[in-house]
């Protein structure tokens, strides 16, 4: 059975009786290189577009980021009562030495305290916005800022704790809840000071339970590295890549305390 050549082959064979060979050719090959030449240019100025267009997008995310952070600071400070110039002060300290915050960013957080003073949205209202357009990684950090700003002055109140036990359960971080707890006399178990049952404290890291099995470690250790890896959050700024280096050794560190104590493998 004789095979004829496909459409395309012979609108190419007719287009060679129509035209000439090299004429066709050298015709065709002008083309082609005129539209990879199109194709490169207009895929090169669409990356420069997107790049340009997320630079803003991911500049509006860090900056709400921020400003429902400082709200939950100045909520926490005012939950012993009103906030009062050592509270501010100690905010402001916050942003300048844990996060390296100087000149006009410092102005820009003491507008931000001076904002939510006067504003009336609830924590549960600032939980939701957080719930609705951050992360686990990025919820975590909120708890972890706001836990160290309560430390600022050696010891955590009791209604400094419940606010926090109140923005956990909020945020939908109940499986952490154990590594967030307080003890008696309000301090937390926090770098400092772990409790005594170190496998506790990895497993609560983690998110796990007493009694977890050696998978369930293992196959929460390798979801929480996916999660936590600090280029998921590029975009809230070098600041709060540098919390999530810092949580990202602690889930390390976690998985190697459980490995050491035979829990994991």
């Amino acid at each position: 059975m004789i095979q004829f050549p496909n459409s395309g082959c012979l609108i190419f064979l007719l287009l060679l009786a129509l035209f000439g060979g090299t004429p066709l050719f050298a015709g065709l090959l002008r083309v082609a290189l005129f539209l990879f030449a199109a194709t490169l240019l207009a895929g090169t100025i669409g990356t420069w577009w997107l790049r340009r267009r997320a630079l803003p997008l991911a500049r509006e995310r860090h900056d709400r980021f921020v400003e429902i952070l400082v709200a939950l600071l100045v909520r926490l400070a005012e939950a012993d009562g009103s906030l009062d110039r050592r509270e501010v002060t100690a905010i402001r300290h916050f942003f300048q030495h844990e996060l390296g915050y100087s000149d006009e960013k410092l102005l820009w957080v003491k507008e931000l305290i001076q904002q939510a003073r006067g504003s009336q949205v609830s924590i549960a209202e600032l939980c939701q916005r957080l719930t609705a357009e951050y992360a686990l990684q990025e919820r975590i950090i909120v708890v972890e800022m706001l836990a160290r700003v309560a430390r600022a002055d050696g010891a955590i109140s009791q209604a400094e704790a419940a606010m926090l036990d109140e923005v956990i359960r909020r945020l939908g971080l109940g499986p952490f809840q154990r590594g967030f707890q307080w003890d008696s006399a309000g301090r937390s178990y926090g770098r400092e000071a772990p409790p005594p049952d170190r496998t506790a404290e990895a497993l609560s890291v983690l998110g796990l339970a007493p009694g977890a099995s050696a998978i369930e470690i293992k196959q929460a250790w390798r979801r929480l590295s996916k999660e936590n890896h600090p280029d998921r959050v590029t975009h809230l700024g070098e600041e709060f890549r540098r919390v999530a280096e810092e949580r990202m050794r602690r889930i390390n560190a976690a998985y190697d305390t459980l490995k050491a104590s035979g829990l994991a493998t």
